[in-house]
């Protein structure tokens, strides 16, 4: 227990002094001045997934390594269209560019309120310092900037923040964390996993949401960029979300990924439809979580899909 306290100590100093976005920014600068990246991956978490029932746990970028060549990824929890339009924009200022550009994007961590406006995930330090790099003819500087710090009044004011969704009606951040919290892994009770899936893809989506103006500098940002690119829909587990929402979640959940990709297509007139891969129950990680997050057999789906997206494209 005291070395598994002293390793959590290690890794919260270091996510403090060491920002994630422009650490992973530099790496894949370096990568393209070298000549030495073919595609380049804007990952979410669903990059970062694998399950507990896999026997191969090799995750997405290695698949797609295997598929199409060097893949240098820029990819993390909460990793949205805000992270990826700021990375396009400084790599864009390198004459190098890679065959081809892939972004997954999980439709929540564009535009939700509980990953954007949280003080961690929603990296508010990473954008703020991403703004101030001019480009990226000069090596970027990881070590002090950016970071996961953040102060309880941060914390205490995004608990308070409100949020509507589609079957919980008016609640607050705050309500559903203490609703989920110390609730362990699954299996959970099953008005317990409804929550759940409302907390995360409930929210209703509005067309005032800034997340939308945020993917639409993506799409441009995709564009100016020059080379070509393959959007995915990082995908819920649909299947149970309709167990608990029949005839409601499918629905619901579409209806925000048009606004997204509509969002999209304003900057972008080349991109097309993000790529929709459809898996089952099994594909995921466990699709009682709730999240976008794949097994074996789901990644090696999204793995094939892409390369066959990108060899085309």
């Amino acid at each position: 227990m005291r070395v598994q306290q002293q390793l959590t100590r290690v890794r919260q100093l270091r996510n403090q002094l060491v920002d994630a976005p422009l650490r992973q920014l530099e790496y894949a600068r370096r990568g393209l001045v070298a000549g030495d990246v073919d595609v380049l991956l804007l990952g979410d978490s669903s990059t970062l997934s694998w399950s507990v029932r896999d026997t191969d746990r090799t995750l997405l970028p290695a698949m797609l390594a295997q598929r199409l060549g060097n893949v240098v990824s820029l990819n993390g929890p909460g990793f949205g269209a805000g992270i990826f339009a700021e990375s396009l924009r400084i790599l864009g200022t390198l004459k190098q560019r890679p065959k081809a550009v892939i972004v997954t994007l999980a439709l929540r961590t564009s535009t939700a309120t509980h990953i954007c406006a949280h003080p961690i995930v929603g990296y508010p330090r990473s954008l703020n310092a991403l703004a101030r790099v001019p480009g990226a003819r000069r090596p970027i500087r990881y070590i002090g900037r950016g970071g996961s710090r953040h102060t309880p009044e941060q914390m205490d004011a995004y608990l308070a923040l409100p949020v509507h969704t589609r079957w919980s009606g008016e609640s607050t951040i705050a309500e559903f964390r203490r609703q989920l919290k110390g609730t362990g892994l699954p299996p959970w009770p099953i008005e317990l996993e409804r929550l759940r899936f409302d907390y995360f893809h409930g929210e209703l989506l509005l067309p005032d949401n800034a997340g939308l103006q945020v993917l639409t500098q993506l799409g441009k940002q995709l564009e100016e960029y020059g080379v070509p690119a393959v959007g995915v829909w990082s995908r819920p587990p649909i299947q149970r979300g309709e167990m608990h929402f029949p005839g409601e979640f499918e629905a619901h959940v579409r209806g925000q990924l048009k606004m997204q990709q509509d969002a999209l297509a304003i900057g972008s007139s080349s991109l097309g439809p993000l790529l929709d891969v459809d898996l089952e129950d099994e594909d995921f990680e466990d699709s009682q979580n709730a999240n976008e997050h794949y097994s074996f057999t789901g990644r090696v789906k999204v793995a094939d899909a892409i390369a066959d997206a990108v060899r085309s494209a």
